[in-house]
This record gives C-alpha cells, structure tokens and sequence, in this order.
C-alpha cells in the first residue's frame, strides 16, 4: 500500500495533481481542501494517499492532512459510498464539520452534499456515529450551520458556488454569528 507521496508538483487542477517522481508524473486525486493548500507548480509536495483499486483499475487519492485522510477511509468503508463519493462529500464539508454533523446526527447538514440524499444520510450517520462519539470538535465545526444560512445568502444575491466557498474558507473561525460572518465574506468577495 502507498502511504504517502513526495515530489515535484507538475499539474494541478481542482479535481487532481500529477506529482513528478523519479521523471513518473503519478495522478493523485484530490479534494477541494487540499487544492486550496497545494504549492505552486514546479514546487515539492507531500500528500498522504489512500491507493484504491479496482476491476476498473487503480486510483490514488490525496491529502494534506491525517484527519481529512481517516474521515475519508471512515466513509469509503460505508455501503454505498466509494472513493469517488467520499472525495466528493469531502470537498464539499471539512472533515472536522463532517464528523461533528455525524456525531450530532445532522442529516440536514449532510444532504447538502452533491449526492447524498436522505437515506445515505442517515446510514452514514448510523454506520459512523459510534466511531466517533467519543472526539471532541473544534469550535470552528459550530460555524458549519451559519457558514450553510451564509451560502444560501450569496447563492440568492447570484454569487457562484465556487467564489462563496472560497470567500467562506477565508473568514476567520473567530467570528461566530451570521451578521459577524456576512459581513466579513462581504469584504473577501469585495476585494477589501
């Protein structure tokens, strides 16, 4: 099994990087956190990998952190839910918001995910709520609910999916109410 990966960065894209290792470029798909923190193009990157294979083929997945990592094997694990699902879901909720919704048994929170209905909602919840009921979340996790009311907020004013998640990942995890987190956003996506 592959366990990490450490080269030179060739190419990247929001879905994927190709890293140079040894004159190989290896494909490594990625998630939306880890595009955000990857080095700039001809530079050294390390990820951490999870090497999937299958009658299709081989994939390998990538990521910044253990935490992202761990979250995203607890749900390749679940019925239903492939690799290609949990890259999915994990670009669109950060792990540490992902496991506190499950632990809360959010539903909601989780159905706001491309793909994820109702019913794998709730088996996520079911299959993985025990895993984690004894972690504790970072007060950052509790900025999840308003950080959805505010996205709904930007989609209504025409604001693109991808500029408001961008503008949301820049506010500063201090800031804890809708009007304090509004406001901030406001100043990302207005350029001061």
């Amino acid at each position: 099994m592959i366990y990490s990966i450490l080269g030179k960065l060739i190419a990247k894209t929001r879905q994927f990087v190709a890293v140079d290792i040894a004159g190989l470029g290896i494909k490594v798909l990625i998630t939306q956190k880890t595009f955000q923190k990857l080095p700039k193009i001809g530079e050294k990157v390390n990820l951490l990998c999870y090497f999937y294979s299958s009658q299709n083929g081989f994939e390998l997945y990538g990521f910044f952190d253990q935490k992202e990592r761990d979250v995203f094997e607890m749900l390749n694990s679940i019925n239903g839910i492939g690799p290609k699902a949990a890259l999915k879901i994990l670009s669109e909720i950060k792990a540490e918001s992902l496991l506190s919704a499950i632990s809360r048994g959010k539903s909601e929170i989780l159905m706001k995910t491309a793909g994820v209905g109702a019913k794998k909602a709730n088996r996520i919840i079911l299959e993985l709520g025990d895993k984690i009921k004894n972690q504790k979340f970072s007060d950052s996790d509790d900025n999840f609910e308003v950080d959805s009311e505010l996205e709904e907020v930007f989609k209504t004013l025409g604001y693109k999916q991808k500029q408001i998640r961008e503008a949301v990942e820049k506010i500063s995890p201090k800031l804890k109410t809708l009007q304090e987190r509004l406001k901030s956003a406001l100043k990302i996506l207005s350029g001061r």
